[in-house]
């Protein structure tokens, strides 16, 4: 996959870009944003439904060489000024945060390069990065390689599902900066991550451990740029689940996502998110990964479960090869996870919530 940079591809990937979701939406006339320049302007806005509430998004006309796109999830008045900008130039130019990336069969991926504008001002990439790990893809970014946030495709059927969890994801991103800088801990450096996981512990959020990377193949099924949004849904409905019960909790360490007993900080449920629908080399490091996470992280009564997007459900050709080494495969879009046999996420999980 590599970034493009050629004026006239780029043209058609941004008119694709703003079509899909135009004939999605409802429009809302011109709408006044602000910006953390302080500038205001008048903008033709869009209102979208998505599984995470309406989403407003905007886009301006063209200026300094980019084409701006603003979002805005869950607007309850006031000023209205965007959770996140992905702005398209219309050449190479590694400082403006959106990128289009040429991905496999000609489809046009939609990439962020991961600078956000928070409390204080940017958020410092590598920061913005480890927030941001399960998402990421590399490129080529002519001439080089370059870890971007892949955030949705103009050919995704849920593209406003994809950009509203990246919204959520952001809004969370600058809403720990602030609490960070609140508390003074922009002066703390973190310890490294260690390769000697005997003293590993669970958190809500995984450390950066640099690129995680996706090398395209011959599988026509992948669906490289659904991971982050599907670990975002997937961790929120986990957390719903487990409200209120005290003794589990969502956790991650090197895994996508865990149900850990908070008695044994042991996992009883190992999650791996995939985006591949065929024995292609995600699924068989799917399968490597899970069983190595049991025996590093869990015990022999821990469940494994293989989470693909819904979009793959019918493409699925291997489902009796982890039915034989007894991992289950659910298919997730939004809040809803469910089997082949149409049992939703809960039921699987009812002999251990």
């Amino acid at each position: 996959m590599q970034v493009i940079t050629g004026n006239a591809r780029l043209r058609r990937g941004i008119r694709s870009f703003q079509k899909v979701l135009i004939d999605q939406a409802e429009p809302r006339g011109e709408e006044v944003w602000a910006f953390p320049s302080g500038d205001r302007a008048p903008c033709l806005t869009y209102a979208l439904e998505t599984d995470l509430g309406e989403m407003l998004f905007a886009i301006p006309p063209p200026w300094d060489g980019r084409q701006a796109h603003l979002f805005k999830l869950g607007f309850e008045g006031g000023t209205l000024s965007p959770d996140a900008e992905i702005n398209i130039p219309d050449g190479l130019n590694r400082k403006v945060s959106g990128v289009l990336i040429a991905g496999p069969d000609g489809e046009t991926l939609i990439g962020h390069r991961g600078t956000f504008t928070a409390f204080r001002g940017r958020v410092p990439r590598r920061d913005a990065f480890e927030h941001f790990q399960d998402w990421l893809i590399e490129v080529a970014d002519d001439g080089r390689n370059a870890d971007v946030i892949a955030v949705s495709s103009t050919n995704s059927p849920s593209i406003a599902n994809d950009i509203a969890e990246f919204l959520f994801k952001v809004k969370r991103l600058k809403e720990q900066r602030k609490a960070e800088l609140g508390d003074d801990a922009e002066n703390s450096d973190p310890a490294p991550d260690d390769e000697d996981e005997s003293g590993a512990k669970w958190r809500e959020q995984e450390e950066f451990e640099g690129s995680k990377s996706y090398v395209p193949g011959q599988d026509k099924c992948e669906y490289q740029y659904l991971h982050g949004p599907l670990c975002n849904a997937l961790h929120r409905k986990l957390d719903e689940l487990v409200k209120g019960n005290s003794e589990l909790k969502v956790g991650k360490h090197r895994v996508d996502l865990a149900l850990v007993s908070r008695a044994t900080e042991k996992a009883k449920v190992i999650f791996e998110v995939k985006t591949s629908s065929a024995m292609s080399a995600q699924l068989y490091a799917g399968f490597g990964q899970l069983a190595y996470y049991r025996h590093r992280f869990g015990d022999v009564d821990t469940k494994l479960i293989l989470v693909l997007p819904a979009s793959t459900a019918s493409d699925f050709a291997a489902a009796d090869f982890f039915k034989q080494a007894n991992i289950q495969v659910l298919f997730g879009e939004g809040g809803l996870f469910e089997n082949s046999d149409g049992e939703s996420l809960e039921e699987v999980l009812s002999g251990i919530l």
